[in-house]
């Protein structure tokens, strides 16, 4: 198994850090949807994710899609800031740019714990805070705030009478969920959004690398054919992080159906679901209030003074 190089050496994220980024993970608060192996595993081409480790921290840097490099906070246990400072310096000196050096995603726990303002700036940035909702919600869909959601569901539940059946996935629906995620894309991917390819190809390998993730979903069956589906997995004891949703295109009800069905049926230990975020897409934005997060996990991008 490749271990992870110690510091000042970087090596290209692989599926066999696993354990390695895991166990860093799990001396931590994980809030957020970006402290997950999952995560950097999905968009480690994408965003071409190095890691490196120096004294019981994992230190990872990636580029953005503006083209600069950036740290992801230390992860781990020990002196955080002093990392923090060696990675800063690090990019420095690899970064062509003159834009000073940042960390990001740091979660609000780790700002308040590691990064004092008399040294540090921390700004939020609101299009890369997570959605969370209460688990409860989802699954009943109550009161007058959740009406219309309820009518699209009654909607296609009428519609589709002794059609439908609510799945765990499983191996079998492997091949049907990837053709619902390429076919989103054929509808909905362009040019504009390039970042809308790159979500779809880590779907895809999502499916694919499953089991060895530790990625578990649900799918919605009509007639027998996968119509749904949803992947995900715990990001802390009581909140679950989901990772992918997609429907068939153009059939109305269906993605309050995987969503209400997934919640209902496989989450019933959670308080929480993380939906992640919305990218400032305002479409994606209003779609995700709509509803009604219990709160935002928010993000924040930390500089040195």
């Amino acid at each position: 198994m490749q271990k992870i190089p110690d510091y000042p050496e970087f090596t290209p994220l692989g599926l066999t850090h696993k354990s390695e980024v895991e166990g860093a993970l799990s001396k931590m608060d994980r809030s957020i949807s970006e402290m997950t192996f999952s995560n950097l595993f999905l968009f480690g081409e994408t965003h071409e994710y190095r890691v490196s480790k120096k004294e019981g921290l994992l230190l990872i840097t990636g580029k953005g899609y503006d083209g600069e490099r950036y740290a992801l906070p230390p992860w781990g246990e020990g002196d955080v800031e002093a990392a923090s400072n060696l990675l800063l310096d690090h990019l420095e000196k690899s970064n062509k740019s003159t834009a000073p050096p940042r960390l990001f995603p740091v979660s609000r726990e780790m700002v308040e714990r590691h990064f004092s303002p008399e040294r540090w700036g921390a700004d939020a940035d609101r299009d890369q805070a997570d959605y969370v909702y209460l688990r409860e919600e989802l699954a009943t869909l109550p009161g007058k705030s959740f009406h219309k959601k309820r009518n699209r569901l009654a909607k296609f539940l009428r519609e589709n009478v002794g059609d439908y059946e609510f799945s765990e996935l499983e191996e079998e629906h492997i091949k049907g969920c990837a053709a619902i995620a390429n076919g989103w894309c054929e509808v909905r991917c362009s040019i504009e959004r390039p970042s809308s390819y790159l979500e779809t190809a880590a779907a895809v390998s999502a499916l694919e690398n499953r089991e060895a993730l530790g990625l578990s979903g649900g799918v919605i069956l009509l007639k027998g054919e996968v119509a749904a589906y949803t992947l995900g997995e715990a990001l802390n004891e009581e909140t679950f992080l989901l990772h992918f949703e997609k429907t068939r295109p153009g059939e109305e009800g269906l993605a309050q159906l995987i969503n209400r069905d997934f919640a209902l049926h496989c989450l019933k230990g959670y308080t929480y679901i993380n939906r992640e975020q919305d990218l400032g897409d305002p479409g994606l934005r209003q779609a995700k209030e709509s509803y009604r997060p219990h709160h935002l996990a928010e993000k924040f991008i930390v500089t040195r003074r």
